[in-house]
């Protein structure tokens, strides 16, 4: 039995509804490329992708019975995406997409973008917080 995630294993969203989103301001959108890029998608929220899935819990300040997060990397193909969406989805967030054609799509369509921001730290959560 293989258990391995691929990005197929993860709902996508398309460029045009990630853009409609982000002129609404009502999506969490994670860019999960390694650094160094020079631009983000406007809003998104920079993080590891190695810390996300290393980490024992994810305590994000993300919604988790509402909201709709969205997860990119550079071109969609990462295979991180689908571990780490499972990993969410494990952990109680609820709407996870990942964005067809990543980064590199969303630009070219002209979705608007921002300077890269800090990446931010994965909160260590300590065992007996795991419940809470």
């Amino acid at each position: 039995m293989n258990d391995e995630k691929t990005a197929a294993d993860v709902p996508s969203i398309g460029i045009a509804d990630l853009i409609a989103h982000v002129t609404a301001n009502d999506v969490f959108v994670l860019d999960l490329r390694k650094g160094g890029h020079g631009k983000q998608i406007y809003g998104a929220i920079r993080y590891d992708p190695r810390k996300l899935l290393d980490a024992p819990k994810l305590a994000l300040p993300l919604p988790k019975s509402e909201g709709l997060i969205v997860l990119y990397d550079e071109d969609g193909t990462s295979d991180r995406l689908p571990e780490i969406a499972a990993k969410l989805k494990a952990q109680g967030f609820a709407e996870i997409r990942s964005l067809a054609g990543g980064f590199k799509a969303y630009e070219e369509a002209g979705g608007k973008l921002e300077d890269e921001t800090m990446e931010q730290p994965v909160p260590l959560v300590s065992e007996h917080q795991i419940d809470r």
